[in-house]
């Protein structure tokens, strides 16, 4: 029997630290970039800031950001720069220089697709996060982590269903899973993960909230804690399987320090459009305290 969330200790804050990106700009939410900004400003000065990591921005969308800290927008704290798998190398060389020169924006990260270009990309000190996609997957986390003792790379992967890529069912992505911790190769996610257990969500946006199979941010980081501690396919597939929130949230309370923070040596973070939804679920688990470091 579940733990009632009144009752359920909160876990240590480490895990959540800069967990959910902000990726409000993006589909389904794809909010207009001043409405986007003022509502990270907001999550900035909320008591969960620090489960709030970088404002995500597309490389299309680089001058519009520009445009609307010109007409006084708050600018974020931190950017991640967001190219969509095929973008090519000048394209996003472009966006990071017209971003980096701007002193009211700190970049702190870039997003791409992987090809075997991606060694061409100018990124200075700055940390990529590569997209490995359905082809030959193991041999692009094999290129990646070649590359992990010079660059300071990560693997990404979509987790949520998009007009051109099916929603990837437990065996893929646990295959995902255990193929980057393989390698040791850290990764971040992208795409679906709103809520805490896996299940069928509505989707806000195109398809007028029709619910999807969606996996849940608890599946994830449980899975991701068998997948790092050596389990095999069949229990990190069955650990995404669990469609009881209460039975996740009771796995996670009881991690140790050293659980905690091998999964986060492996789950860097993940991109989210509404970040007030896993937040939201989390803390009314009893899991995530409702204050944590403020602004």
């Amino acid at each position: 029997m579940p733990t009632p969330a009144e009752h359920r200790q909160p876990t240590h804050r480490g895990l959540f630290i800069s967990l959910v990106k902000d990726a409000a700009l993006f589909p389904p939410a794809a909010r207009p970039i001043p409405e986007a900004l003022a509502e990270h400003a907001r999550h900035d000065a909320s008591p969960y800031s620090d489960v709030v990591g970088p404002f995500l921005v597309g490389v299309p969308m680089v001058r519009d950001l520009l445009a609307a800290l010109d007409e006084g927008a708050p600018a974020p704290r931190a950017v991640g720069l967001v190219a969509r798998p095929g973008t090519e190398v000048p394209e996003i060389d472009a966006a990071l220089a017209t971003l980096t020169a701007d002193p009211r924006v700190r970049v702190v990260s870039v997003d791409a697709g992987w090809s075997p270009q991606w060694r061409n990309l100018d990124l200075g000190e700055l940390p990529i996060h590569l997209e490995v996609g359905r082809d030959r997957p193991g041999d692009v986390l094999d290129d990646i982590a070649s590359a992990a003792p010079f660059v300071d790379v990560r693997a990404k992967f979509r987790t949520g269903a998009t007009p051109t890529w099916a929603w990837p069912g437990t065996e893929e992505l646990a295959g995902f899973f255990l193929g980057a911790t393989e390698r040791q190769l850290p990764f971040v996610l992208t795409g679906g993960l709103h809520h805490v257990v896996r299940g069928q969500h509505p989707v806000h946006g195109a398809k007028g909230d029709a619910p999807e199979e969606q996996h849940g941010l608890l599946n994830v980081l449980v899975a991701v804690h068998g997948a790092t501690g050596g389990s095999d396919a069949g229990t990190v597939r069955e650990l995404l399987d669990i469609r009881d929130a209460g039975a996740l949230a009771d796995i996670v309370a009881a991690w140790s320090v050293p659980d905690i923070a091998a999964v986060r040596a492996a789950l860097a973070g993940y991109g989210c459009c509404d970040v007030t939804d896993p937040i939201g679920e989390l803390t009314d688990l009893g899991l995530l305290a409702a204050e944590g470091s403020g602004g």
